[in-house]
């Protein structure tokens, strides 16, 4: 292949280097500092069970998330790949749309579900059923999350060459020794990258635990409480538990690719498997567990657009049907709404034209460079939100660059979470295009800078938009970097509903997470608009 030439890609690889030096790699190495500071964070860290509760509660709660989605993900994803199984499309729908949501979302949900004045204890008279402490928060991980697990599992058993299946069906293995034995096998390393997703997002979400574990400790709330709580805390343990947090990510990230060493398999062939029938008995048990799942993982989007419309006197809803809590939040939170929407437009505009550039970068010149800025945005996927909101309050919370109080601290720290996905989903579309295409244009007269405008670019436009989608939906829920960053003037959406809802004020949280909901739909009916579901959902 001839390289497409230009010494502005030089500059764009820098720039992209650079960006990503200032604003991850070095307030990750100052947050490294400061717990280093007066050598004693870590000590007291493990000598009191204050702090190491909150690291075991984190562990635990990760691992038996991930664990969780690996059970209800897989399984899940065998029916709707591979067998007859009826409503398909709503179950990939379901999936996705509680994806997309935040988590924080679903636990205010399950708390007027199953809260202390739920709706599921009153109408079916349950005694000692809640929503609240650990067994709550893990319910809420799973049911969350196991849509990574789903997705990234349906997408490789579509993509394994049938003939390897074939060949054991010819030998007489049995179809479930076949599944166990050939077919997971083969997707193992799409399990192990949504399980990667599981553990590093559920060990970073801040909502979840805030709202619903009665006063359990996780690393993000200790986090949280000693960097920023009005009780006081110490900085340097903030920034010690800050640095296990990333170190837990970093060696679950290590697991994973040590779990998938020399599993990565080429396939040749162009046949997707073919969908099997199911018999009877089995068909109606797996539209069961299928219904029950898609249920589940629905409900709390559905739940909180009805509860929208019903007027509410603090936590306790009326049952009269009404606008007054869009009114209230039209009234009274409307800057919180255009804050989010500006910080998350100017954030995607940024990712959308910077992540098919960089996207470029990493198909088409690879170098020292890109391989650098791949390994950043490797640490960009798994660094916890709350480490990075610290960071970026210790490296520029000061002159010459005081970013500390101003929407700009924001949309940075946005970009850093989540520009990786809209960069792997615009190099995964270029990996499908034969740089003939390019190469014809350069033959031809037109400069490097030209073919990439009218020929590379345009082509790399639809699963690029797929993953700023993703970016964007995820932005606009963004809570565990925001509340470490944020002031009363650059409040957003997802800030209001917390503060809703630990204020109980359920009615206006209601109406901000139904925007949020509508948001999620009209995000995913685009994506399906383009095509590139599956490619923009590759994380």
């Amino acid at each position: 292949m001839t390289k497409l030439r230009g010494r502005g890609w030089t500059w764009i690889g820098l720039g992209a280097a650079l960006f990503l030096v200032l604003f991850l790699l070095w307030p990750t190495l100052r947050l490294t500092a400061a717990s280093l500071a007066d050598g004693q964070s870590y000590a007291r860290f493990f000598a009191r069970p204050y702090y190491y509760r909150a690291l075991l509660n984190s562990l635990w709660l990760s691992t038996a998330a991930t664990l969780g989605s690996i059970l209800i993900g897989v399984p899940l994803a065998v029916l709707v790949a591979r067998y007859d199984l009826p409503g398909k499309g709503l179950i990939r729908t379901a999936a996705v749309l509680s994806l997309l949501s935040p988590p924080f979302i679903g636990a205010y949900a399950w708390i007027l579900l199953l809260g202390r004045a739920g709706f599921l204890p009153k109408l079916l008279g349950l005694q000692g059923v809640s929503i609240y402490g650990p067994g709550g928060v893990l319910f809420v991980f799973i049911v969350h999350h196991f849509a990574y697990v789903f997705l990234l599992t349906a997408t490789a058993l579509l993509r394994i060459d049938p003939s390897l299946e074939e060949a054991a069906e010819t030998m007489g293995v049995r179809p479930f020794k076949r599944l166990l034995t050939v077919t997971l096998p083969l997707c193992l390393p799409s399990i192990a990258a949504g399980g990667l997703l599981v553990f590093t997002t559920t060990l970073a979400d801040f909502g979840t635990p805030m709202l619903i574990g009665e006063g359990m400790r996780t690393l993000p709330i200790l986090t949280y409480n000693e960097f920023l709580s009005e009780v006081g805390g110490n900085a340097g343990m903030a920034s010690a538990s800050s640095v296990i947090m990333l170190a837990i990510a970093l060696g679950a990230l290590a697991l994973q690719g040590w779990s998938i060493r020399g599993r990565n398999f080429a396939m040749q062939s162009l046949r997707t498997p073919a969908v099997r029938p199911l018999p009877q008995a089995v068909k109606v048990g797996g539209i069961l567990f299928a219904a029950l799942v898609a249920g589940i993982a629905i409900l709390p989007q559905v739940v909180v657009v009805v509860t929208s419309f019903i007027r509410a006197r603090g936590p306790l809803f009326t049952g009269e049907l009404g606008l007054d809590n869009y009114r209230l939040m039209l009234d009274r939170m409307s800057s919180p709404i255009l804050n989010t929407l500006w910080f998350a437009a100017a954030a995607t505009a940024v990712m959308l034209a910077a992540g098919m550039a960089v996207g470029y970068l990493l198909v088409r010149r690879p170098g020292p460079v890109t391989r650098a800025v791949d390994g950043l945005l490797i640490l960009a996927q798994v660094l916890p939100g709350t480490v990075l909101g610290i960071g970026l309050l210790l490296t520029w919370g000061r002159p010459p660059l005081a970013l500390t109080g101003t929407g700009a601290i924001l949309i940075i720290a946005y970009i850093v979470r989540r520009i990786a996905y809209t960069v792997r989903s615009a190099a995964a579309g270029l990996r499908q295009i034969t740089p003939a295409v390019e190469e014809a244009s350069l033959t031809l007269g037109a400069p490097p800078g030209r073919t990439y405008w009218r020929v590379t670019a345009p082509l790399m436009l639809p699963a690029a938009l797929a993953g700023a989608m993703v970016s964007w939906v995820s932005t606009l829920s963004e809570l565990s970097s925001t509340i470490m960053l944020y002031t009363g003037r650059t409040a957003t959406v997802s800030i209001q509903i917390y503060n809703q809802v630990m204020n109980d004020s359920f009615g206006a949280a209601a109406a901000l997470g139904s925007v949020l909901t509508l948001i999620t739909v009209v995000t995913l009916w685009l994506m399906g608009r383009f095509g590139s579901r599956q490619d923009g959902l590759q994380l």
